[in-house]
């Protein structure tokens, strides 16, 4: 089998459901936009025309329906065969994995992928959802609201309040860091009439305010708006190539691959979803023998603070690694777009922070009770 590189690209602004600067947007000219700005701004990645397009999207229906990828393409004037791929919140991350296989197999040379939601637009579980009485009789937690798991994670983990809270605190710390570092700068694109910065994001946060929320979930949780991802809206890019493609990018570019080595998905208790990644990581690294410390940098989702600090505990990830330029408490998780957001920023931690060789993990929890993780290394 040939090798598969992950080929970076650019993703919006995340801005805040119902509120933001894309409350107004569809998601589908969100993301033709996008691939326009990727196509004028980096011809040397994105001039090369794609064989196949997967886009990644939690809810695909409404404005983001009828298969918004092959629309998306007509709409951005791309002559190619496209599709949308859902695993909630890991639907992009899914998107990456699945361009990888047909790649390493050889199907194809050049897979762009995708992430799109608009969380303003489209609403969560699908228009008119109702569960399933069969099913709830076999799986009773298969449809459990995600905040009673974050609950119930940080019940599980004896996790107060206040450790939550420093987590929230140190995300956007880090995050406004990172802007100011300009680590973002070369990734992170206004579009249809956004800001440069994801909008959720606080360079101060007011830790009397935070104390004085009240609990989002339960009315005796420990659980809170600040402790919780914020509902986003956005739209990411990026592709999936071959050696040789993946030669020519870092040959003009200097940077912008890592090689995807492996991938793995994992279920666990529905009731306790954000422990998904303990799970798909143990088996990405077991397969791969590589134990915790050999891995440089860690990109995984921010859903829930208590599932931050679950997830860190049980793998015993080295604080410091694990989201180094904040995460989605402070930038945001458009559901659909958040797996490619992970990639874009571990390519670039590893090229601006890491060594050559250097590996690193992206991971997310995903609704239903699941976890997926990629495995990446810097060439």
């Amino acid at each position: 089998m040939t090798s598969a590189f992950f080929v970076s690209g650019a993703r919006t602004p995340f801005t805040r459901a119902f509120k933001g600067a894309f409350a107004e947007v569809r998601p589908d000219d969100m993301l033709v936009e996008l691939i326009a700005l990727c196509q004028a701004r980096q011809p040397e990645r994105f001039g090369m025309p794609p064989e196949d397009f997967l886009v990644g999207c939690a809810y695909p229906e409404g404005e983001q329906g009828f298969n918004v990828a092959r629309s998306v393409a007509l709409g951005a004037g791309l002559d190619v065969p496209a599709a949308v791929v859902s695993r909630l919140c890991a639907s992009s991350l899914e998107a990456v994995i699945l361009a990888a296989g047909c790649v390493r197999a050889g199907f194809n040379k050049r897979v762009w992928v995708g992430g799109v939601e608009s969380m303003s637009r489209i609403p969560r579980r699908g228009a008119g959802f109702t569960g399933s009485a069969r099913i709830e009789a076999v799986a009773p937690h298969a449809y459990i609201a995600m905040g009673e798991t974050a609950e119930r994670v940080a019940e599980r983990y004896r996790l107060s309040r206040a450790v939550q809270e420093a987590v929230a605190c140190d995300s956007h710390r880090k995050a406004a860091a990172a802007y100011e570092a300009g680590f973002y700068t070369d990734h992170v694109w206004p579009v249809a009439g956004s800001g440069s910065r994801d909008e959720s994001l606080r360079a101060t946060v007011d830790t009397a305010k935070l104390a004085a929320l009240p609990p989002a979930f339960r009315p005796d949780g420990t659980v809170t708006a600040a402790t919780s991802s914020p509902l986003s809206d956005g739209a990411a890019l990026g592709m999936v190539v071959d050696a040789e493609t993946a030669a020519a990018v870092r040959a003009a570019t200097g940077t912008g691959t890592l090689e995807i080595l492996d991938a793995a998905r994992a279920a666990v208790a529905p009731e306790v979803m954000g422990l998904g990644p303990i799970a798909a990581i143990t088996t990405l690294l077991s397969r791969a023998n590589v134990p915790v410390d050999a891995i440089s940098a860690w990109e995984v989702n921010e859903a829930f603070a208590s599932q931050v600090l679950a997830n860190r505990g049980d793998l015993k990830l080295p604080a410091e690694r694990v989201n180094a330029w904040g995460g989605a408490l402070a930038l945001g998780h458009p559901l659909g777009a958040s797996g490619l957001r992970l990639m874009l920023t571990l390519e670039r931690r590893l090229h601006r922070e890491g060594e050559r060789g250097d590996l690193g993990v992206a991971a997310l929890c995903v609704g239903g009770g699941q976890g997926v993780a990629i495995l990446l290394r810097r060439p």
